[in-house]
C-alpha cells in the first residue's frame, strides 16, 4: 500500500518530493508525484470555500428580514472554479485502492489544518492520517517532520476552532453585512475583526478631524561648562515662571522676555538626577512583531512582510515557518543556536562571535522557554545561506530576522538618564538626555539609538554659562493617524485606546515623536526605546496571519486609504461606523472580539466546547438582527464601485 501525502502548495509538494528522492515523470509537468511508496500531491491554497446563503438554501437568495438570520444546519462547502481541476484529480488520488494512508503536509497552523479537514470531509474521505509539522522548511527540517510524524487526532482541537472561526465568520459577516445593505442604504460589509478594527481607524479619523490646534513657543538655551567642569555645549530649555514647571509659553514676546533675563548669563547646576536603566535584550521575532518592525524601518505593508516572509521560507528557506504568534523557542531548539548563529552570512561575523561567546558563559536567556512555546516557535534563520542574487526587499526582512536572532543573546544595554534643574540667576532652565554606558545587544540593531542628547559629567553646583538662545513657534498636533505598525499593536493587544494631542517636533525633548500614541508611548522606556523584552497579550484581536489581510480588506472595500504609512478611515467607512455604533455598538467592539478569539484559542487548547461558542454567536446574531429589524430604511446612496457585502 502506498501513503499520500498532501502539501498546500504546488512548490511545498515538490519540495517533499525531491527530498523523499521522488523524481518527476519526464517531458510533463504532473499534478502528482510518485514512486513505489509515496504519493505526492498538493492542494492551491484554499480549495473549497463555505458557499454563499443562496447556494446553502435557496429561500436565502432574497435580501430580506424575513429571511434573516440564516444559520445553516449543516454549512455547505462548494468547489472554487479556478481549483476545480485539482479537486478532482485529489478525489481520484484519494479513492485510489493502493491509497492506504494520508501525511497531511499543509503549512502547520489553524488555516492549513482546515484546508486539508474541509477537502477530507467534503469528498467523505475515512483514510487514516498523520500530521507532517513542518517549522524549518530546509530538507533537514523536511526529513526532521517525517521521522516526527503526529497522530492526526493530536490536531482535532486545532481543526475544531479552525471550523468554529470559519463558520462563526460566516454567521457574523452573512447575516449582519445583510442587515446593514438593506437598511442603510448603501452595500455594507460587515466582519467580526474588520469592524472592530475600522471602528478604531474612524474614531482616530473623528479625533484628528475635530482637533483644535493651539500654538505656543519654547526658547531653547545652549550652556557651556565652566571651570573646573568640563564637556562640550549642551541645550536646555528655559521654563515659565513663576512655577516653572513648564516650559511653553502663550506669546514670542513672553518666551523672548525670558530668553533676555538668562542669555550671556552664569548658572549652576541646581539639582542632579541621575539613574542607570538595564534594558534587556528583546525576544525574538513572531509574525506581528516582525510586521510592525518592517513598516516602521522600511514602511512595508503588513501583507508584504507576511508575502516576504512566506517566500523566504517557502522558496529560500533561510527562515523558519513566519505565521508564528510565539517570540520564544524551546530548550531543544536552543541546543542548536550555536550553529545557527554560526551558519549566518559572513558579514554578521563580528555580531555572531559576540552571540557565539557569550552562549559559552551564560545558559539562561529569556526568550528560551519550553512553556511558552505552544505548536510553533519564534521566526529563526535557518541554516542555509542567502543567495546574492536574492530581491533586496527580501534580503532586508532576512536582515531584520538575522539581526534579532544575535541581538537576543547579547548583553543587556545600559544607559544612564539624566535631568538636570538649572539656575541662571533665579530664572529656571532643564536639560535631559542620556549616555550609553554599554551598548550590549544594540550593537545588532543599531538604529534603535536614535538621536540622543548627550550631556557632560556635571555635579550638582557645576558652574555653567548660558551661550545664545533660540526661540521657537510651536503648535499642538492631534492625535497621530495609525500606520501599519501602531494598528498591528493595537490588534495584538485588543486594547483600543485614543491618545490625547501631542506638541509638534519639541515634544521629542519629552521622550515622545509623532506616530507614537497612547499606550505605545506608555510601552516605551525612559530612554526612549521600544521595550522588546516582554511579549504583547497572548490573544488580541484577528490572528498573526490574518491581521495583514483585514487591513488590506479595509483598503479593498473603500472603507480605508492609504497615505504614505498612516491609514485614514474614509467617509464611507465613518459612515458605516456610525450606523453599526447606532444599532448594534458590540459589533464595533474591540472586548468582545477579543472575547471570541480567547474561546477560539481554548478551543484549539481543547478547554472550550465549538458547539457552545457557535450557539453564542447564533444568540448574539439573532439579538442584532432583531434590533436592526425594526430600524428605519434609510435612503439609497449610489456610489460607484461599492464593495460586494459579506
Amino acid at each position: 500500500m502506498k501513503t499520500l501525502i498532501l502539501a498546500e502548495k504546488p512548490s511545498a509538494g515538490r519540495d517533499l518530493a525531491r527530498v523523499l528522492k521522488i523524481a518527476p515523470a519526464k517531458g510533463r509537468s504532473p499534478a502528482y508525484l510518485e514512486d513505489e511508496r509515496y504519493v505526492v500531491s498538493w492542494m492551491i491554497g484554499h480549495l473549497l470555500g463555505y458557499a454563499y446563503p443562496g447556494e446553502q438554501n435557496p429561500a436565502w437568495l432574497k435580501w430580506s428580514f424575513a429571511t434573516l438570520p440564516m444559520f445553516p444546519e449543516r454549512f455547505l462547502l462548494k468547489e472554487l472554479p479556478n481549483t476545480a481541476r485539482q479537486v478532482e484529480i485529489l478525489r481520484g488520488l484519494l479513492a485510489r485502492e493502493d491509497v492506504g494512508e494520508i501525511i497531511v503536509a499543509t503549512d502547520a497552523g489553524r488555516e492549513g489544518e482546515l484546508i486539508f479537514r474541509h477537502l477530507y470531509d467534503h469528498l467523505g474521505c475515512t483514510k487514516p492520517f498523520r500530521r507532517l509539522w513542518i517549522l524549518d522548511n530546509t530538507d533537514a527540517g523536511i526529513r526532521k517532520a517525517f521521522a516526527e510524524l503526529q497522530p492526526g487526532g493530536r490536531f482535532d482541537n486545532l481543526a475544531a476552532s479552525a471550523r468554529a472561526r470559519s463558520e462563526s465568520d460566516w454567521l457574523v459577516g452573512m447575516n449582519f453585512s445583510r442587515a446593514y445593505t438593506i437598511k442603510g442604504g448603501d452595500k455594507f460589509s460587515i466582519g467580526r475583526v474588520q469592524t472592530p478594527v475600522l471602528a478604531l481607524l474612524v474614531h482616530r479619523r473623528k479625533a484628528v478631524d475635530a482637533f483644535v490646534s493651539e500654538p505656543f513657543f519654547t526658547c531653547t538655551a545652549t550652556l557651556s561648562p565652566l571651570p573646573p567642569a568640563q564637556g562640550d555645549p549642551f541645550p536646555a530649555q528655559v521654563l515659565a515662571p513663576p512655577d516653572f514647571t513648564g516650559d511653553r509659553f502663550k506669546t514670542k514676546q513672553e518666551a523672548q522676555d525670558q530668553a533676555t533675563k538668562v542669555d550671556g548669563l552664569d548658572g549652576v547646576v541646581a539639582t542632579l538626577e541621575q539613574k542607570d536603566v538595564v534594558i534587556a535584550p528583546p525576544l525574538l521575532y513572531d509574525l506581528t512583531a516582525l510586521q510592525k518592525e518592517a513598516n516602521a524601518k522600511y514602511g512595508f505593508s503588513a501583507k508584504q512582510t507576511l508575502d516576504m516572509a512566506q517566500k523566504l521560507y517557502e522558496a529560500e528557506k533561510v527562515i523558519t515557518y513566519p505565521r508564528t504568534d510565539s517570540r520564544y523557542i524551546t530548550q531543544e531548539i536552543f541546543k542548536e543556536m550555536d550553529q545557527r548563529l554560526a551558519a549566518l552570512p559572513k558579514g554578521y561575523k563580528p555580531l555572531t562571535d559576540l552571540a557565539l561567546e557569550r552562549l559559552k558563559t551564560h545558559k539562561t536567556f529569556a526568550c528560551v522557554n519550553d512553556a511558552k512555546v505552544t505548536d510553533h516557535y519564534a521566526i529563526l534563520p535557518t541554516g542555509k545561506t542567502p543567495s546574492s542574487g536574492m530581491d533586496q526587499r527580501l534580503k532586508q526582512i532576512y536582515d531584520l530576522v538575522a539581526r534579532r536572532l544575535i541581538a537576543a543573546f547579547l548583553p543587556a544595554a545600559k544607559v544612564r538618564n539624566t535631568k538636570m534643574l538649572l539656575d541662571v540667576h533665579g530664572q529656571k532652565l532643564q536639560a535631559a538626555g542620556k549616555v550609553f554606558l554599554d551598548s550590549g545587544w544594540l550593537v545588532a540593531e543599531p538604529w534603535r539609538k536614535g538621536d540622543d542628547v548627550v550631556l557632560p559629567a556635571l555635579e550638582q553646583g557645576s558652574p555653567l554659562h548660558v551661550d545664545a538662545t533660540e526661540v521657537k513657534a510651536s503648535k499642538t498636533k492631534p492625535p497621530s493617524h495609525f500606520t501599519e505598525k501602531t494598528l498591528l499593536a493595537a490588534m495584538e493587544r485588543g486594547d483600543f485606546e485614543t491618545p490625547g494631542p501631542q506638541a509638534d517636533d519639541h515634544a521629542s525633548s519629552n521622550g515622545h515623536s509623532e506616530g507614537e500614541t497612547g499606550r505605545e508611548t506608555a510601552l516605551n522606556s525612559i530612554m526612549g526605546l521600544e521595550d522588546q523584552s516582554r511579549p504583547a497579550p497572548a490573544v488580541g484581536i484577528g490572528r498573526p496571519s490574518t491581521r495583514a489581510a483585514i487591513i488590506e480588506l479595509l483598503v479593498e472595500r473603500g472603507y480605508v486609504r492609504r497615505d504614505k504609512k498612516r491609514l485614514i478611515a474614509t467617509e464611507t467607512g465613518i459612515t458605516l461606523i456610525d450606523f453599526v455604533e447606532s444599532t448594534v455598538p458590540q459589533l464595533t467592539s474591540a472586548k468582545i472580539t477579543h472575547v471570541w478569539e480567547k474561546a477560539l484559542e481554548n478551543i484549539a487548547q481543547g478547554r472550550d466546547d465549538p458547539r457552545e461558542f457557535i450557539a453564542r454567536i447564533k444568540q448574539f446574531t439573532t439579538q442584532g438582527i432583531q434590533i436592526m429589524a425594526r430600524q428605519p430604511t434609510r435612503p439609497r446612496v449610489a456610489r460607484p464601485n461599492a464593495p460586494s457585502p459579506g
